[in-house]
């Protein structure tokens, strides 16, 4: 009875879905497996496949219609693709980042070379990679860890560690667990460590780097990250490949022993998101083009375990990235494995690339999402004050909100060895004034508010004037600092 009503609270639809949600048929005989998908300047969309194929097709109207060509084939788990132009694609695989060219024009790709390598193989199925532009015709290559769940090879490609080897998810060979910067050029340097699976990353608009991670090992719940050159995110297996760890060292002993080290040691995540209400597995983090007519300048971050897309509404306090996360879609005929996200050239849809990779029910292959109604009633800014919350909704109340509309809790999480982790030090806080600023802007005062606390808002069945019913219930903001 319980996993029943679990699994209704992670699959059923939102109160109002203005999205429709249209699944983009591949040819019968393509396993629909999609690593990662980019538009071409020329607004054809690539398709890289697990299985090794990639794809491309002119979007059409009717998505049971796509006229899909083979552009090239061969590659080993590709999982980040940048499609350069229509007749050249970039992709990282398992072992190196390939550039795929149709010299001939005929069509298909008949050039392959080697645009970047150097990270280590061990022959583990966990080992994937995926890559963000960085503006200057380089990247950031986001370099997943081993699984124990999973064999390695005999012989491995690149250095091995020792102490690298160890632990449930494992960095025993060079930069696994790291993000590289790869230069227009092809050539790798460090920039950051301490990832379990970043299975995307992207850089914003405004240069800002971001990547999510998986709940597990080291990780409590699943984050949002943003990144920094030479900071350490958190699990420890990556640190034998910086160069400022001591070699004779076992970062995994090392913190395993010493939490409080360890505390502050790693960077916190920007964003904290509840595991099973929110986000089980977090994909490729995108931000909402200002032309898109749905909450745009905010994030999304499909979820590969379940069909739900997070929004996330940052900000910057004392300096540093923090906000507040909810859903953008949850069911409403999203299918779960989301883990790579492109808008169309026009801005105006969502496409989502999907693969399971093995884990639950199969849900595999390419969806569109088109706004089909006004945007949603819903909590639009989600601002901390020195005393609790600013909360901007983005159509007028139906009356001025008391305490009987809100309920707000709060929690921590502690990230350690072992998989996962509850909710813990929970308390309720109440509320001890509402102050409305407009129609629509409500400032919140809460009793025991502190820093260090990822706080829940449950907004019930609250109305607008106009009489629609709230499309998300819970919010969840991480309050790393008060401002």
């Amino acid at each position: 009875m319980k996993h029943s009503l679990l699994f209704t609270l992670f699959t059923a639809p939102l109160v109002a879905s203005p999205y429709k949600v249209e699944d983009i048929k591949f040819p019968a005989d393509i396993p629909p497996e999609v690593g990662a998908i980019d538009f071409a300047p020329d607004g054809t969309l690539f398709a890289v496949l697990r299985r090794g194929d990639v794809m491309r097709a002119k979007p059409a109207a009717d998505p049971a219609n796509w006229e899909w060509e083979l552009f090239a084939t061969g590659f080993h788990n590709g999982c980040g693709i940048d499609a350069v132009s229509r007749d050249k694609v970039r992709v990282t695989q398992m072992a190196d980042f390939t550039e795929a060219t149709d010299t001939d024009n005929d069509g298909t790709a008949d050039q392959y070379r080697i645009f970047a390598a150097g990270w280590g193989l061990s022959g583990n199925y966990h080992e994937t990679n995926t890559i963000a532009e960085d503006g200057k015709g380089g990247y950031y290559i986001a370099i997943g860890t081993a699984s124990h769940n999973g064999p390695t090879a005999e012989h491995t490609l690149g250095e091995y560690s020792k102490f690298g080897r160890r632990g449930r998810n494992f960095a025993s060979v060079k930069w696994r667990g790291c993000t590289l910067h790869c230069d227009s050029e092809g050539n790798l340097t460090p920039f950051c460590f301490g990832f379990r699976m970043h299975n995307g990353i992207h850089q914003d608009s405004s240069g800002n780097l971001w990547c999510g991670d998986n709940q597990g090992d080291w990780r409590a719940t699943t984050p949002l990250y943003y990144l920094e050159k030479g900071n350490f995110y958190g699990h420890p297996s990556a640190l034998v490949w910086d160069e400022n760890w001591p070699g004779d060292k076992d970062p995994l002993h090392t913190y395993r022993e010493d939490l409080d080290a360890y505390n502050k040691h790693r960077t916190w995540p920007s964003v904290q998101i509840p595991h099973k209400e929110m986000n089980r597995s977090a994909g490729e983090p995108y931000e909402i083009p200002g032309d898109f007519p749905h909450f745009p300048g905010q994030m999304l971050l499909p979820d590969n375990n379940s069909k739900r897309i997070t929004r996330i509404m940052l900000e910057k306090v004392n300096g540093k990235f923090q906000g507040a996360c909810t859903h953008f879609l949850n069911g409403g005929g999203l299918r779960s494995g989301n883990h790579r996200i492109r808008f169309s050239p026009d801005h105006q849809q969502i496409y989502v690339g999907q693969t399971v990779r093995g884990w639950g029910k199969e849900a595999e292959g390419l969806q569109r999402i088109t706004p089909s109604g006004e945007e949603p009633f819903d909590i639009t800014a989600f601002n901390i004050t020195p005393r609790g919350f600013r909360l901007t909704f983005n159509r007028e109340l139906a009356t001025a909100l008391t305490e009987k509309d809100l309920k707000f809790k709060s929690f921590t999480y502690q990230s350690k060895w072992t998989y996962g982790s509850p909710q813990e030090n929970k308390a309720d806080n109440e509320i001890k004034s509402l102050k409305p600023l407009d129609t629509k802007t409500t400032e919140v005062t809460l009793a025991g508010f502190k820093p260090g606390r990822v706080y829940q808002l449950d907004l019930g069945k609250l109305k607008s004037k106009d009489g629609a019913e709230i499309q998300n219930r819970l919010f969840y903001y991480t309050a790393n600092q008060l401002p």
